[in-house]
């Protein structure tokens, strides 16, 4: 004879188990800490790897540093010194001077020939170091001399040496300007008559 069994047991009966258990805490637990580990190792190597990196950087910064001030060294012996710069200031002033005259002597429309070379023989022996002559203007009894100085006193003293010269005999500087170009160069003009000048600009 076959044996029935019937299950009366349901479903729904039966308990359900609750989602936070002791060991599903303690493995949650476990795990957070292994994260904490590993974020803390990681922090602390990559802390490493930017100490590492920062000493090199100071040390490259060192020897740049050491390799600056030499050169700086090296630069301030290089200079120029400041007689050989005033020695070419001097040679620059006196080519511009020879070719100012050169261009005075050759340009007939400004200059009158008689009596010239006597102004210009005594012109000559007046030379000042300080003084260079640009443009020279003999017209009869009318006469001008601009140029540039290398100091606005040499101008004067350039000047007080004419007293003895004899094709300015009889004749007075009627006219002085002095100033400054845009290089910062001492300029004068000096003539003996204001009018000719003012027509001259």
């Amino acid at each position: 004879m076959e044996k029935l069994s019937i299950n009366l047991l349901q479903a729904e009966l039966i308990p359900k188990q609750p989602l936070l258990t002791l060991k599903r805490v303690v493995m949650l637990w476990f795990c957070s800490l292994l994260a904490v580990c590993f974020v803390w190792w990681l922090s602390s190597s990559q802390h490493e790897q930017n100490l590492q990196q920062f000493k090199q950087l100071s040390a490259q910064q060192k020897v740049l540093d050491k390799k600056q001030k030499s050169l700086e060294k090296r630069i301030n012996k290089n200079k120029v010194d400041s007689r050989l710069e005033e020695k070419h200031e001097i040679l620059v002033l006196s080519l511009k001077n020879k070719k100012s005259l050169h261009r005075q002597l050759t340009d007939n429309t400004s200059v009158y020939t008689a009596g010239f070379s006597n102004a210009m023989t005594e012109l000559a022996e007046l030379h000042h170091n300080d003084i260079s002559l640009q443009k020279i203007k003999l017209n009869g009894s009318e006469m001008m001399f601009s140029g540039l100085a290398r100091s606005p006193e040499a101008v004067p003293s350039w000047l007080a040496a004419f007293e003895q010269a004899t094709f300015l005999s009889g004749k007075t500087f009627n006219h002085f300007n002095l100033g400054e170009n845009e290089d910062s160069v001492t300029t004068f003009a000096v003539s003996t008559s204001y009018e000719n000048k003012q027509g001259e600009r």
